[in-house]
């Protein structure tokens, strides 16, 4: 016997729309540095493990903030696990959460996950769920690099996040 459940909307059935932006900030290391908040934990034996080679997975921790300075409004966490799928890879597979610990939406989290050239200007993925705040979430976010400084591998990110929700 199946059971089927269908979310109940809001006393008024009104679907939310939420647009966020926001700016993370990622320290990428190919082994762990207390720095670090973007390392490779594995990958193909016999194999350079970097975030450009086939096969290799790495994880991410990154604060999100208001604005640019990693000082900023904290809005949270981005949290995931990533890894080359293109044999050359320029395609990555990308699975990950912004984990709220803002005021605004503390608790609340919203789950992005898809495939995109890791070097393109502008990549894109799907939003696919989310909790607290952001239950029945669905909608985009888009990742964008603003700037990186080689010597440390710091980079600076724009998160823009669409989503609908009740």
């Amino acid at each position: 016997m199946a059971m089927l459940s269908i979310p109940l909307a809001k006393a008024n059935g009104e679907v939310k729309e939420t647009k966020i932006s926001a700016y993370f900030h990622d320290y990428f290391s190919v082994q762990y540095t207390p720095n670090a908040t973007d390392i490779v934990v594995v990958g193909i034996p016999g194999m350079i493990w970097n975030y450009t080679k086939f096969g290799t997975l790495g994880v991410f921790d990154n604060l999100v903030t208001v604005g640019r300075k990693p000082t900023s409004a904290t809005v949270g966490r981005l949290q995931g696990i990533y890894v080359p799928t293109s044999f050359d890879g320029v395609y990555a597979s990308l699975f990950y959460s912004l984990v709220f610990t803002n005021k605004a939406y503390n608790g609340s989290t919203i789950q992005m996950l898809g495939t995109a050239d890791q070097f393109a200007s502008v990549m894109e993925f799907s939003v696919t769920s989310g909790t607290g705040k952001f239950r029945y979430a669905i909608g985009y976010s888009t990742m964008e690099i603003l700037s990186f400084y080689e010597p440390t591998f710091y980079s600076l990110c724009r998160l823009n996040v669409t989503v609908k929700h009740y």
